[in-house]
């Protein structure tokens, strides 16, 4: 499928917390569920929840699993459009390590 049909699915990176520090934003918190993988264009380490990786293992072609930032980029080159969400925050918190 070509790149600019695909469905995008923006995932925060793993310093999300440090990025958004002092905005008066709730802290991230990935659960159990959640895993670690790399942006398709930049390799920047995100957080893959479990919709999202639901939706990617489904169909892996149909979907470009991004970095928030990047996600951003192809949107613009897209010329806008909607930001869906796929839900979550019914997980398990993962323990500070």
């Amino acid at each position: 499928m070509e790149r600019e049909k695909r469905i995008m699915l923006a995932c925060p990176p793993t310093n999300i917390n440090e990025m958004l520090a002092g905005m008066g934003v709730p802290e991230f918190v990935p659960t159990v569920e959640h895993t670690l993988t790399q942006c398709a264009d930049c390799g920047t380490d995100m957080w893959v929840g479990p919709n999202q990786r639901a939706a990617a293992m489904r169909a892996p072609r149909a979907t470009l699993v991004l970095y928030m930032a990047c996600a951003l980029i192809e949107q613009q080159k897209r010329g806008g459009g909607p930001v869906g969400h796929l839900g979550g925050v019914g997980g398990r918190p993962r323990l500070p390590s």
